[in-house]
């Protein structure tokens, strides 16, 4: 995510007749003199430029709910400075619990409309009738996207949405009143595992800093993780439970090994024997993994490959 990444969405993607937003969340650290902080931006841009998003789940405490910021009206252009210090934040904070900067919106519909839109796109369905999901951060709203079919997705009246992703770059949701897809029961059984999607994409670039010796699967694209890596570390989720994972430390421990060395890893025999070990608590996977050096990990990835098994 960089400056010249939002400048490009404002130009080519932000029609002149609606309001650009810059979308914000409290909960995420920003010091107090920060020219993006909220009660700053109120007072650079004016009281009616801030609407407040207001989760259900934090009606006693509005303070702490996000901010639609008004960057620029119908007819007007943007700070330039606001937007390149919002890209520089998004892409400083891409590995932090909490991030600040969820998003750059376009959009006709008033300010309040448009917030209460955002609301609901965290009301999903649940046994009990509706939970409530903070959808606008930037990993569960990319996980809320995966669901839907491409340019499908209940956004409208949002045209554009502009949200930083997991892999360090960004991606564009198309809002459209003929495209309003009602989320299902799986949308919110993603929205579920959303902070151990979170936990294993932290991982995973972690994972990318050390000098391993061996790792030949590791990602070595341009951006920090590869495209729909969210996506994509929610599926090995899932495969790790159907293997009989259930600890979250086994779960992630077997994700990485795959992510970083074959994606079959768990068809190896001998792998495989070790993951039903965990499987019946005889110890986490890690400790059991313990006698795996670099040369029998060597040994096992070209097996696979020898039995054909996709990279």
């Amino acid at each position: 995510m960089r400056p010249a990444s939002v400048q490009a969405f404002v130009a080519e993607q932000h029609a002149p007749d609606a309001t650009l937003y810059l979308l914000l969340d409290p909960l995420a650290d920003c010091a107090a003199d920060d020219p993006l902080r909220i009660e700053v931006l109120r007072q650079t841009l004016g009281d009616d430029a801030v609407t407040p998003v207001h989760r259900p789940d934090l009606i006693h405490t509005p303070s702490a709910c996000p901010a639609l910021v008004a960057l620029a009206t119908p007819g007007t252009s943007p700070s330039q400075e606001l937007l390149a210090l919002s890209a520089l934040r998004a892409h400083e904070e891409m590995d932090r619990h909490k991030r600040y900067v969820c998003g750059w919106l376009s959009s006709s519909a008033p300010s309040q409309e448009l917030s209460a839109h955002i609301v609901s796109l965290g009301l999903l369905p649940s046994k009990q009738g509706q939970v409530f999901f903070p959808i606008h951060e930037p990993v569960r709203l990319e996980l809320l996207a995966g669901t839907f079919d491409k340019n499908e997705g209940p956004w409208w009246p949002i045209r554009r949405w502009f949200l930083p992703t997991s892999s360090g770059a960004g991606s564009v949701l198309v809002g459209a009143p003929e495209r309003r897809t009602v989320p299902g029961s799986h949308t919110t059984a993603v929205q579920q595992d959303a902070p151990l999607v979170a936990a294993l994409l932290s991982g995973w670039r972690r994972a990318l800093q050390l000098p391993l010796a061996y790792a030949p699967a590791r990602w070595s694209g341009p951006t920090a993780l590869p495209p729909q890596a969210a996506a994509q570390a929610y599926i090995h989720i899932q495969q790790a439970r159907q293997l009989g994972l259930s600890r979250q430390d086994d779960i992630l421990t077997l994700a990485l090994h795959r992510l970083m060395l074959h994606p079959h890893l768990h068809q190896h025999t001998g792998f495989r024997a070790v993951i039903e070990q965990a499987v019946q608590g005889q110890a986490p996977l890690s400790q059991l993994l313990v006698p795996y050096n670099d040369i029998a990990l060597q040994r096992a990835v070209s097996d696979l490959t020898y039995a054909g098994a996709p990279q």
